[in-house]
């Protein structure tokens, strides 16, 4: 373990503890960090390096949520998915064996983690192909894939909802923010924009990216997070 390109050690003064990692982050972001590199390589600690884990974890919970939701609908086409795609899944899911029999190379296996996420997020951005059964079909097995794949790497294995709310906790916490302050003018925007005063919902929606916080107009309402 190195940090600031230096090995970490308590004689030069120049080590972080658990206990203070762990002030800042959730636990699941440094073990996410730590599997994402071959364990025999040397690994460079920074804030940096933990906001990335951070993020990269954030994708794929937010993905499973997005498989999850994908599932709702109650009304399905026959709509076949082009046969490429399943090949595609297919090739992923020995990429990643492979790299876990490539001497736990954990780095790599990753990367087809997030090949995977890919490829389903072109399937349901496509309007046609996301109400066909089939790709129902591919979610679950994406779904269960994830599920597997959590179990061998110790990460992502928990409730999508229940993560992402701790992490948006974590978040908020971390850069001082009031989630209340936050409610409040999420909801004065989106009153500014039911009475057409776009002047005021943008100078809200700059308020807030100020602060860090990016606001998703869905079908449900506004929904809201922080970077």
């Amino acid at each position: 373990m190195r940090i600031n390109a230096e090995k970490m050690s308590k004689s030069l003064g120049n080590f972080v503890t658990i206990r203070d990692i762990y002030a800042h982050y959730l636990p699941e972001v440094l073990r996410f960090f730590l599997v994402s590199a071959h364990y025999r390589s040397p690994l460079d600690y920074s804030d940096h390096a933990l906001d990335e884990a951070e993020k990269g974890l954030h994708r794929i919970y937010a993905a499973k949520a997005q498989l999850d939701a994908a599932l709702t609908r109650s009304k399905w086409s026959e709509t076949k998915l082009p046969p490429d795609i399943g090949q595609e899944l297919s090739r992923l899911e020995e990429a990643f064996a492979a790299a876990m029999d490539d001497d736990l190379n954990t780095a790599q296996a990753l990367g087809h983690v997030f090949g995977t996420i890919r490829l389903a997020g072109r399937v349901l951005e496509d309007k046609t192909l996301a109400k066909s059964r089939e790709t129902a079909e591919l979610v679950r097995r994406i779904l269960a894939d994830l599920t597997s794949w959590a179990e061998e790497l110790g990460v992502f294995g928990q409730d999508s909802q229940t993560f992402l709310a701790a992490l948006k906790a974590c978040r908020l916490a971390r850069l001082g923010i009031d989630a209340s302050r936050v409610d409040t003018l999420v909801a004065e925007r989106q009153t500014a924009r039911k009475a057409k005063d776009f002047a005021r919902s943008d100078a809200i929606r700059d308020e807030l990216a100020g602060l860090g916080v990016t606001v998703m107009d869905t079908p449900t309402g506004p929904q809201w997070d922080v970077a």
